[in-house]
């Protein structure tokens, strides 16, 4: 290791230190989109301003995600702060599906509303916005989804993508706070906090403009100011990974578990100054995401699952809202790609898919696309629907499919590390390289030629727990001691974390594989 830890570091991110300079220096509010704007974002605020001016009656329709949640709450503060009173509706998954349908845009066209504003869904959505466009309603799509050859016949558009702001997609939420800095003409420190929750929960490249947003929200966030988003994080450090791992589940329990529209007072959580509300509320959200971890990790009948197949497809009397979290926990088990099947409302069978890396879920739809009703994701994570009828044919041909190709050994790039280059100051070298997430990986280290004889173990011997001093732990879960001990030395690949307890704050390097030594 002849270079620097900081050469190894823009090697591994492809960066010049010039770059380096850039993606770190200080970012604020202010310029953290380098002057993007949406084409015809004229259009669309004077759009708005016209309905207003004519006291003209609005509603936002969202979608039941920490996205649509985060977008719709972004937009009725937004109005809050103008003094105009909207309404707004969160669709319920198993009641509604996602997005706007022809019964709600009938309803609409029916109660007299002047503008429906859509907010992360709507860009696909012709029918129901052609239904308003032909009844005289106005409609604002908001949308960060994949467009199609043609777009609906909506009056105004903002789309990351299609509306030109620039050639990293970003969120619903996120299209939704340009929108309110440029209808509001000022930038609101509480809904960019809303929107960066959003760049979390659906994963979107942190890169550019989201990259930059992240930062200077993180720079700025101060316990204390806004209970709603304290409360779902513990107060604890506002960071991607308090948002991955704590607030964005929260979030989104909600969506997966509430069958009825009583859904929408989330929104009302978010934009409220109720304090006993938002104390309620927040209870009930944790009590929702309780639920959440114990359906997901219900036991499965395993005798389903032959010992000689490639692949896992199931079904069972799911809730359709926590199918997805199935499918990654039966994955993550057997590390096999995985589907699991629920009935849903329209009485065909939803399925959502999970794969570990080295297997195509897109792919593999693609060759069962006969028999598939819709379909969607990409490599590692999906879903589709199939009617019932075809359940067989699915299972045996999507086990057929991973039979015939196995999953490929994905070879991940690794920084190499010496043990004594293992302190503080070079994790906040690292750390200066975050935020971390979707298209900007934490970056992964490798300690090599490790005596496997030095290492300690928990009481149960099922962990590796080693203290080396200097403010330094190595720790490996569930890799029993047993399965060393016919090593002398091993390579540990994994990622350096800083830790705290009771004030003492040390290194820890989680390994997540061991390779044994050359």
């Amino acid at each position: 290791m002849n270079k620097s830890l900081l050469e190894r570091l823009l090697d591994y991110y492809h960066l010049s230190y010039e770059d380096y300079l850039k993606i770190t220096s200080k970012t604020s509010l202010d310029s953290f989109s380098n002057g993007h704007q949406f084409d015809d974002i004229d259009k669309a605020v004077n759009l708005v301003k016209n309905v207003i001016s004519n006291k003209g009656k609005i509603i936002i329709y969202g979608d039941y995600d920490a996205d649509g949640i985060m977008g719709t709450s972004i937009l009725v503060k937004m109005f809050q702060y103008l003094d105009v009173v909207v309404d707004y509706y969160i669709p319920n998954r198993y009641i509604d599906g996602y997005g706007i349908n022809m019964i709600h845009a009938q309803e609409y066209v029916d109660a007299k509303y002047d503008l429906v504003i859509t907010v992360d869904n709507g860009i696909t959505a012709f029918e129901p916005i052609e239904l308003l466009h032909n009844s005289g309603v106005k409609v604002l799509i908001l949308d960060h989804h994949q467009t199609q050859d043609t777009v609906p016949v909506a009056d105004a558009i903002c789309h990351p993508i299609y509306s030109h702001f620039g050639e990293v997609s970003s969120s619903g939420a996120f299209t939704a706070f340009m929108f309110s800095i440029a209808l509001l003409g000022r930038i609101d420190k509480y809904l960019s906090i809303l929107a960066s929750i959003s760049l979390i929960s659906d994963m979107m490249p942190l890169l550019e403009y989201n990259r930059n947003l992240l930062r200077s929200v993180f720079d700025i966030y101060k316990h204390g100011e806004f209970l709603a988003v304290d409360l779902l994080g513990d107060n604890e450090e506002f960071n991607e990974q308090l948002i991955g791992m704590k607030i964005a589940p929260r979030i989104n329990s909600i969506g997966r578990l509430c069958e009825d529209t009583s859904i929408n007072e989330i929104v009302k959580y978010f934009v409220t100054d109720d304090k006993t509300f938002i104390l309620s509320y927040f209870s009930h959200i944790v009590e929702m995401n309780d639920a959440r971890k114990i359906l997901s990790k219900e036991e499965i009948d395993e005798s389903k699952i032959s010992p000689n197949d490639k692949a896992i497809v199931l079904i069972g009397e799911y809730k359709e809202g926590i199918i997805g979290l199935v499918a990654n926990s039966i994955m993550n088990k057997y590390h096999l790609p995985t589907v699991v099947f629920t009935k849903s409302v329209d009485g065909n069978l939803k399925g959502s898919a999970r794969a570990p890396e080295g297997f195509d879920i897109v792919d593999s739809f693609n060759e069962l696309s006969d028999i598939l009703l819709t379909s969607g994701g990409h490599s590692m994570a999906g879903g589709c629907s199939i009617l019932e009828k075809d359940y067989d044919e699915f299972a045996r041909r999507f086990k057929e499919i991973a039979q015939n190709k196995p999953l490929k050994k994905v070879e991940h790039q690794t920084i190499e590390i010496g043990m004594s280059e293992l302190i503080l100051e070079n994790y906040e070298l690292v750390h200066s390289f975050s935020p971390f997430g979707e298209s900007w990986p934490t970056p992964i280290f490798r300690l090599n030629h490790i005596k496997i004889n030095s290492l300690t173990y928990s009481r149960d011997h099922k962990h590796i727990i080693t203290n080396l001093g200097n403010k330094l732990k190595i720790v490996y879960f569930n890799y029993p001691k047993d399965e060393l001990e016919s090593l002398s030395f091993a390579d540990f690949i994994g990622a350096i974390n800083k830790k705290e307890y009771k004030g003492y704050v040390y290194l820890e390097f989680s390994v997540k594989e061991m390779i044994p030594s050359k």
